[in-house]
């Protein structure tokens, strides 16, 4: 009686302790035409942000399905940044980093709303910081500590 409670105790602890297996998977591809659709109006609106014909996909996989992570647009290394990385979120949404080589750190976001594509930008250098706004390629609002 003892062996079977213990085995019934074991095997009904381990089914229950068990979590599902998860793999990252990333995929290299060339870009979509619905990225590069994204992209490349948010290259005419904003210069600073470059146009990619390959991406890096990003899956996460338990086995029985793969759920979409973001996609890494793949560049060569501009000549006026240390590091420069630009992550499409969703056909609608992007953040992008970049560092210049004066140390100069700058981040945000674009993303497509109503037809317009609105910018946040956040830089940073030394003790200043500016936040900056923008629609459609026009600056609308500036905040600057």
């Amino acid at each position: 009686m003892k062996k079977i409670t213990l085995l019934l105790l074991f095997v009904t602890s381990f089914g229950f302790s068990q979590e599902k297996v998860k793999a990252y998977i990333q995929k290299t591809e060339v870009i979509s035409f619905e990225q590069y659709d994204l992209i490349k109006k948010v290259n005419e609106y904003y210069p600073d942000i470059l146009v990619s014909k390959e991406v890096k996909t990003n899956l996460v996989s338990d086995l029985t399905e793969q759920k979409y992570l973001d996609t890494d647009l793949v560049y060569t290394l501009p000549t006026d940044c240390k590091v420069y990385s630009v992550k499409m979120v969703s056909t609608y949404l992007l953040n992008y980093d970049y560092i210049l080589k004066d140390d100069t750190y700058i981040s945000g976001s674009v993303r497509l709303f109503n037809g317009n594509y609105i910018r946040t930008l956040f830089k940073s250098k030394g003790n200043t910081r500016i936040v900056q706004y923008f629609i459609n390629g026009k600056l609308i609002n500036e905040v600057k500590s």
